[in-house]
């Protein structure tokens, strides 16, 4: 791109840069005392469909131009392995596209309902408010469900992407060995050549790739440090490929789930509540599967998209609701994980209601209020509102929290 030259002066002389007003450009003035010019370099904007409402919302007011930041990050296509970039920060509001703000608009405001995270899905059922229920003729056809989990077709591509990443740590792995083999012990197979050739009376082969562990003292830690070796170029190219394709990751993983939650607030409304757990101890007993779904990132996305649409994601500690062993009836119903469906028998003086595990204890956080909303622990469960919306369909609730949507 060609950078624009300096304006003319209104009357004599050179002109400055605070009258252009031409192409936008990036202008590092030398300054008074400054005998080399100034650095002027052109901007290309950002293309594709739908940037255009995009840049009007940011351009268009150059009064909100606060600063510029001079960023650079890794990029394996672009000569020298990295790419520059200005940002401009804007003290303006973010910008929303028009079928955002529309769907936000259209989001059913006279509902609440509840969420319960799971390592591998995500269910949620709304009921109306109570106004609503108490004129309904059928309480339990007000009740709307929904499940999230991955499908197939992403468990695949997901397993695929698994698979090259693993083939880049290998590759990263033997590049390292190679450039460091005075750091690394010899393989078992490579011990076993090694005392063949010897018994053979065969001199000893160079090996290029030792396959043992590093050489460490006694205590386990290593004889030299990581940050001492000696990294190829080639390394850093694939250490940098390694970055960018992390990047697009996670960048593809966030925009699932403000999808999934724009879905979710869309059909249940802003209004919702969601046990208060610790998801890091998911990852320490089901990392794998964490990894693959993401329970937190949703649960994050949720959590703003009901702030964004003017309602609120409360949480409701487990110790005071526990509701995964309780059923909308009020009869307390224990199960182990391994169990995935509810059933409230009625021998034991329970409903008789049969369902989905998970979406039942969705149901039940439908029903739960909270005294402080910034206190979890304050969370109590209205068992009469949800044996009379849930119950009152006899032994099941017919669609509502049996199937998935």
């Amino acid at each position: 791109m060609p950078a624009p030259t300096a304006p003319r002066s209104r009357g004599q002389g050179q002109g400055v840069w605070w009258e252009h007003d031409g192409p936008l450009a990036l202008v590092y003035a030398g300054g008074p005392d400054g005998h080399r010019g100034d650095l002027v370099v052109p901007v290309r904007l950002p293309q594709g469909a739908g940037q255009w409402p995009h840049l009007l919302h940011t351009l268009s007011d150059p009064e909100t131009f606060h600063k510029v930041d001079l960023v650079r990050h890794q990029d394996p296509a672009e000569p020298g392995g990295w790419v520059y970039e200005a940002h401009l920060m804007v003290l303006a509001p973010a910008y929303v596209p028009a079928s955002t703000a529309g769907r936000r608009a259209q989001a059913p405001t006279g509902r609440r309902g509840g969420v319960d995270g799971n390592v591998s899905n995500l269910a949620v059922v709304s009921v109306p408010d109570e106004p609503v229920i108490a004129g309904a003729a059928s309480p339990g056809a007000a009740v709307v469900s929904s499940k999230v989990a991955t499908a197939s077709d992403e468990r695949d591509r997901i397993a695929r992407r698994e698979r090259k990443r693993r083939r880049r740590q290998r590759a990263l792995e033997r590049s390292r060995r190679a450039s460091n083999t005075a750091q690394y012990e010899l393989g078992k197979r490579q011990r076993k050549r090694q005392r063949r050739r010897q018994a053979a009376g065969l001199s000893p082969r160079q090996v290029t790739v030792p396959g043992g562990p590093r050489i460490a003292r006694a205590d386990g830690t290593p004889r030299r440090s990581h940050r001492h070796d000696t990294l190829s170029s080639t390394y850093r190219r694939l250490r940098a490929r390694d970055a960018a394709a992390a990047q697009r990751i996670t960048q593809s993983r966030r925009t699932r789930a403000r999808r999934t939650a724009g879905q979710i607030v869309a059909v249940h409304g802003p209004n919702l509540v969601i046990e208060d757990c610790d998801i890091r101890g998911w990852f320490r007993l089901w990392g794998r599967a964490c990894a693959r779904f993401t329970p937190g990132m949703l649960i994050t996305a949720l959590d703003h998209e009901c702030a964004n649409t003017g309602g609120r994601l409360l949480r409701a500690a487990t110790r005071t609701t526990a509701l995964s062993q309780h059923c909308p009836c009020g009869h307390r119903v224990p199960k182990t994980l391994r169990v995935r469906t509810h059933h409230c028998p009625t021998q034991d003086g329970g409903c008789g209601l049969t369902g989905d595990r998970d979406l039942v204890s969705a149901a039940l956080a439908a029903f739960t209020h909270l005294h402080d909303s910034d206190d979890p622990s304050t969370a109590r469960v209205d068992y009469q509102t949800s044996r009379r919306v849930l119950c009152a369909a006899g032994p099941g609730l017919p669609g509502a929290l049996t199937e998935m949507m």
